[in-house]
């Protein structure tokens, strides 16, 4: 299961997510399935954390003001996650 744990980041966004299901021995193939997002995503190891997943975003003018804008990507990358984890299954 993936968790939205909170934003932040100079240059754009960097959307943080959590994930406390996967076995860490799926991060390669988690790497693997991120690289084909059209945001850039990759896995960051934080100890007792299973996962953490780290997403930047790179809004143009007025859009970091618009939380319509992070909920899409959230709800967007959320699913993708999930269907990426469905097909290492």
């Amino acid at each position: 299961m993936l968790e939205f744990v909170g934003s932040f980041g100079e240059d754009g966004f960097e959307l943080n997510f959590a994930d406390l299901v996967s076995p860490k021995e799926w991060k390669d193939e988690i790497e693997a399935k991120l690289a084909t997002y059209k945001e850039e995503a990759h896995v960051v190891d934080k100890g007792r954390l299973n996962l953490f997943i780290v997403l930047k975003l790179n809004p143009l003018d007025g859009e970091e003001e618009d939380i319509r804008y992070i909920s899409r990507h959230i709800n967007e990358f959320t699913e993708f996650y999930h269907e990426a984890i469905r097909e290492i299954k």
